[in-house]
C-alpha cells in the first residue's frame, strides 16, 4: 500500500508520499501542511500499522471534531481539525487523503435598509402604528417538559449502554503517564478499566523515556484483558579509546563507527561490544545501555598487540626478513605481532636461516642469536665418458653430468667412479655460493676373456654392436657386456659377462641347434613367465630341513625336521636384479662399497627390506594379472587367508628344497660338492679379490668379484637355480624362530612358518661369507632391516 497526500490551499496545492511521513502542521516554513497563521509546529500527521493519526503539539492547542486534543487520535474521512484560524477537512479516498486547508474569517453582520422607498402619500409627521404586546396567560409545567424529555433518552441510552458494554483491562507495563482507550460508542473509564461496547478501539499510551504506544484491540464477549509492555527509548552512548583513538566498535556485530564517538543510540539492555584496531589486541565486553533517552560513556582500553623482540646474528649485519617485509640488519630490535612469527636470516655468502618465534603480546623476547653458516657452492661435474657415479661424504649425489650444491669453506673429497673405468679422487674446497666446475676424464680398465664357441663359425656381438668371429681373445672394459653369439640354423645365445682387471676369464657358449629340445632340470620344468621371470615347477615333495648334529660347523637353530611340499609351487631360477626392481621402484639405488658398485642393472638388488620386496611381488603379480598375495597392515605386509596363487617370497622349507634337494639324490651340504674350501670356481663368495673389504676370505680362492656379481654368472644347480650359495644372501617368507623344541620333530605340510615375529628368516650365503658354517647350505640367518647383502628370488603356488 503507498499513499498520496495532497494538501490543498487557497493558494496551491503540494502533493507527498507515505516516505515523507510523519508531516508536520503549522506556520513553520519546513511545515509541509502550511497554515497561515499559528505556531511553528502545532501537531503531527503519522501512521502507524496502516492508520492515520493526528497527534497535537504539547504546547498547541488543537480542536478535533470541536473536542480539544490532548496526545493523539485516529483520523476518519469527513473529521475537520481547528488551529487557530484555520481549519482542516480530511478525505480519506482509497489510496488518496485530501487535506483541504480553509481560513476561517470573524466579521460583523452587515445591516442595509430595505430598498423601497417610503410611500409619498405619507404624512411625514404621521406616527408609526404602535403595537401592543398582548399578555397571553401561561401554562403552568409546560417548559419542563423538553428537558425531561432529554433527560429520559439519555437514561435510556445510559441503561442500554451498560447492558451491553464489557468492562476492559487494559494493562500496561511500567505503567503509562497517559493511557486512552478510543473508539465509538466512547469507552468510559472506571478506576484503572474501561467500559467498552463490543467492536473496534485504539489504545494509546505514552510515558517518559519510553515510546509511544498506539494498538489497535477488537472488544468482545470474553476477550477483556488486554496486557501491553512499552519499549524503553534508545540509551545514547558516547565511547573513547585508549591510548590511542580510531578504533572501530561494533555492537552486536554491527560497526557503529570508530572512536571517539558521541550519543550512539543503541537500545535498551544487554549488548556484546568488541572494539578493534590494528596491531592491538582484540577487545571484548558486555555492554548494558540503561536506554530511555538516558546518556552513557564507556571508555575502552586497549591493549598493544605486539611484544619488543631484540634479534641477534653470528656473523652480525644480516638482514631479516618477515614474509616480502625487511624488518632491519641486526643487532636490532622489533616489534613483533602476537603469534607464530616466521623469520628468514640472510647475509650475502652464507644459507638463509629460518627463525621461528612464538610471540606473545606485552612481552619482550630476545632468542640466541642466529649462527649463519657459509652459502653452499654450486658444482657442475662432467665425466668423459658420462655417467660416472658422483660420491661426496658417503653420500651418493647422482651421475654425470650433474649439478648439485655442496657444503663450502671445507675441504671435501669426492668420489667419480663408473664401471670399467679408474676411479677418481677429487679434493678440493669450494667459496660460499660460488659457481663451480669439476670435469674429469676418466681411464678405462681392462680384462681379458678368451672366448670358445661351438660352431666355430659363430659371429659374436658386443653390447648390441658386431664384434666379428665369436671365438678368440677379448680385451673389454671392466664392466657387464652382454655378448651375443649367432649361427646360422642355431638358436642364439647371450651371456653378461663382468671382466675383472688382471683377471683372466675363459667362456665356451654352445649353440643349441634349431629344433632341438632344451635341457631340462630332473628337478622340474622351466616355465617362463609374462613378466619375464623364469620359474622352476617344484613339489609335491618332501623338504628334510636342518643338519645333524655332528655335522662340523652346525649350529643351534639348525634342528632337523621335516616339511611335506603338498601343494606344487614355482620357484624363480634366478635371483630378481636391479634393473628389474627399478621397473616397480625406480628411485632405488643398491649403492657401493668402498669404490665397488652394487648399482649394476645386473645385479642383484640389495639393500631393500622385506617389506618391500613383499610389494614388489604384489606388484608382479598385478603386472600377470594374479591375485595379491600380500596385504597392508599398518606398516607391515602380511599374507592373506586363505594363500592364493599370487607372486610371493618363498617360504624357508622351499627355498631349502631348490638349494639342497631338487635334482639330487641326497641333500647337499655346500654350493659345491665335496668339502670346504671349494677347489672350483662355482660361486661368488668372500674371495681374495674382497680382501681389503673383507676380515676373512677363502684363502687362494678368488672368483672375480670383490662385490656382488651379474645375476647367473655362476653355474645353476642341479635344480636349475643360480645363487643358490653366494652372491646374495635371500629373504625367505617365514618369520624366524629357533625350531630347538622336541615338538618340532613333528612333520608339517606346507608350512609357512610362525604366526609372528621379530625378523624374517634369512637363507643361502653372500659375498661377504668366507667360512665354513656360513656357506653351509643348512645355516640359518635372520633380520629385520635391509643389508648390502641380502636380495631375495620369488615364488608362488602353481594352483
Amino acid at each position: 500500500m503507498s499513499r498520496i497526500f495532497e494538501v490543498v490551499t487557497s493558494r496551491d496545492s503540494r502533493t507527498f508520499s507515505e516516505a515523507d511521513l510523519p508531516l508536520a502542521i503549522g506556520f513553520g516554513s519546513s511545515a509541509p501542511i502550511l497554515l497561515p497563521k499559528g505556531p511553528e509546529v502545532a501537531a503531527w500527521l503519522a501512521e502507524s500499522r496502516g492508520y492515520l493519526y493526528l497527534q497535537a503539539e504539547a504546547e498547541g492547542v488543537v480542536y478535533h471534531n470541536h473536542e480539544r486534543l490532548q496526545g493523539s487520535v485516529w483520523i476518519k474521512s469527513g473529521d475537520t481539525t481547528r488551529i487557530g484560524d484555520s481549519l482542516l477537512r480530511w478525505a480519506l479516498m482509497g489510496d488518496r487523503v485530501e487535506v483541504r486547508v480553509e481560513e476561517v474569517l470573524p466579521g460583523k453582520a452587515s445591516l442595509a435598509p430595505p430598498t423601497v422607498e417610503p410611500s409619498a402619500g405619507v404624512s411625514a409627521s404621521r406616527p408609526l402604528p404602535r403595537v401592543e404586546q398582548s399578555v397571553q396567560p401561561k401554562r403552568p409545567g409546560r417548559r419542563f417538559i423538553v428537558p425531561a424529555l432529554v433527560f429520559l433518552l439519555v437514561l435510556v441510552a445510559v441503561a442500554a449502554f451498560l447492558l451491553i458494554a464489557e468492562r476492559v483491562l487494559v494493562d500496561v507495563r511500567p505503567a503509562p503517564d497517559q493511557l486512552q482507550l478510543a473508539g465509538f460508542p466512547p469507552a468510559i473509564k472506571i478506576g484503572d478499566t474501561f467500559l467498552c461496547a463490543g467492536g473496534s478501539y485504539t489504545v494509546s499510551a505514552q510515558k517518559s523515556g519510553y515510546q509511544p504506544l498506539v494498538q489497535q484491540i477488537t472488544v468482545a464477549p470474553g476477550k477483556d484483558h488486554f496486557a501491553f509492555t512499552l519499549e524503553k527509548l534508545p540509551g545514547r552512548v558516547s565511547f573513547t579509546s585508549s591510548p590511542v583513538n580510531g578504533a572501530e566498535v561494533l555492537v552486536d556485530g554491527h560497526s557503529v563507527g570508530t572512536t571517539p564517538l558521541e550519543k550512539v543510540e543503541i537500545n535498551a539492555g544487554k549488548h556484546l561490544l568488541r572494539a578493534r584496531k590494528k596491531r592491538y589486541l582484540p577487545l571484548e565486553r558486555e555492554l548494558l545501555v540503561e536506554g530511555g533517552g538516558q546518556e552513557q560513556s564507556v571508555s575502552l582500553v586497549l591493549q598493544p598487540g605486539w611484544a619488543e623482540v631484540t634479534l641477534a646474528s653470528d656473523p652480525s649485519g644480516a638482514m631479516v626478513m618477515e614474509q616480502k617485509n625487511t624488518l632491519g640488519t641486526t643487532p636490532l630490535t622489533v616489534e613483533l605481532m602476537a603469534g607464530q612469527r616466521k623469520l628468514v636470516f640472510m647475509k650475502k655468502g652464507c644459507s638463509p636461516v629460518e627463525l621461528t618465534l612464538a610471540v606473545t603480546a606485552g612481552t619482550s623476547l630476545a632468542p640466541k642469536p642466529v649462527k649463519l653458516s657459509p652459502a653452499p657452492a654450486r658444482v657442475h661435474f662432467s665425466s668423459v665418458p658420462s655417467g660416472a657415479t658422483v660420491v661426496a661424504g658417503g653420500h651418493l649425489l647422482g651421475k654425470t653430468p650433474l649439478t648439485t650444491e655442496l657444503p663450502s669453506a671445507i675441504s671435501q673429497t669426492i668420489h667419480l667412479q663408473l664401471a670399467g673405468y679408474k676411479p677418481v679422487l677429487v679434493r678440493r674446497r669450494f667459496a660460499p655460493a660460488a659457481e663451480e666446475k669439476v670435469t674429469v676424464k676418466l681411464v678405462p680398465r681392462y680384462g681379458t676373456v678368451f672366448l670358445a664357441t661351438d660352431p666355430v663359425e659363430a659371429i659374436l656381438f658386443i653390447d648390441g654392436k658386431r664384434h666379428g668371429p665369436a671365438t678368440g681373445r677379448l680385451r673389454l672394459t671392466t664392466r657387464e657386456h652382454r655378448l651375443t653369439v649367432l649361427a646360422r640354423g642355431f638358436v642364439d645365445e647371450s651371456r653378461v659377462i663382468l671382466p675383472r682387471e688382471g683377471v683372466t676369464k675363459r667362456l665356451a657358449i654352445r649353440l643349441r641347434r634349431k629344433g632341438e629340445k632344451n635341457e631340462i632340470q630332473g628337478a622340474g620344468s622351466a616355465m617362463p613367465t609374462a613378466a619375464g621371470v623364469g620359474m622352476i615347477g617344484l613339489g609335491p615333495a618332501t623338504a628334510l630341513m636342518g643338519a645333524p648334529r655332528r655335522e662340523p660347523g652346525r649350529r643351534a637353530n639348525e634342528q632337523e625336521r621335516a616339511v611335506r611340499l603338498a601343494r606344487p609351487f614355482l620357484l624363480a631360477a634366478k635371483l630378481v636384479t636391479n634393473g628389474e626392481f627399478r621397473r616397480f621402484q625406480p628411485g632405488h639405488r643398491s649403492g657401493s662399497v668402498g669404490n665397488m658398485t652394487l648399482d649394476g642393472d645386473n645385479q642383484p638388488v640389495v639393500n631393500v627390506s622385506w617389506q618391500d620386496a613383499a610389494r614388489y611381488c604384489n606388484w608382479l603379480s598385478r603386472k600377470e594379472g594374479l591375485p595379491e598375495f600380500y596385504q597392508q597392515q599398518g606398516a607391515t605386509m602380511t599374507a592373506v587367508h586363505p594363500f592364493n596363487t599370487g607372486y610371493r617370497l618363498p617360504t624357508e622349507a622351499e627355498w631349502s628344497f631348490g638349494a639342497r634337494m631338487a635334482g639330487r639324490g641326497q641333500r647337499a651340504r655346500y654350493p659345491w660338492a665335496g668339502r670346504f674350501p671349494p677347489r672350483t670356481v662355482t660361486g661368488n663368495f668372500g674371495d681374495e679379490s674382497a680382501r681389503s673389504l673383507l676380515p676373512v676370505v677363502i684363502r687362494g680362492y678368488n672368483d672375480g668379484f670383490a662385490v656382488t656379481a651379474p645375476v647367473g654368472q655362476f653355474p645353476k644347480n642341479p635344480g636349475g637355480f643360480f645363487d643358490m650359495g653366494g652372491n646374495v644372501r635371500q629373504w625367505c617368507h617365514d618369520w624366524y624362530t629357533a625350531y630347538a623344541g622336541l615338538g618340532e620333530q613333528k612333520k608339517r605340510v606346507d608350512d609357512m612358518g610362525p604366526a609372528s615375529g621379530t625378523h624374517h628368516v634369512v637363507r643361502g650365503s653372500s659375498w661377504r661369507d668366507a667360512t665354513m658354517t656360513t656357506l653351509r647350505l643348512s645355516y640359518r640367518g635372520y633380520s629385520k632391516v635391509a643389508k648390502d647383502d641380502i636380495g631375495f628370488r620369488v615364488a608362488r603356488y602353481q594352483k
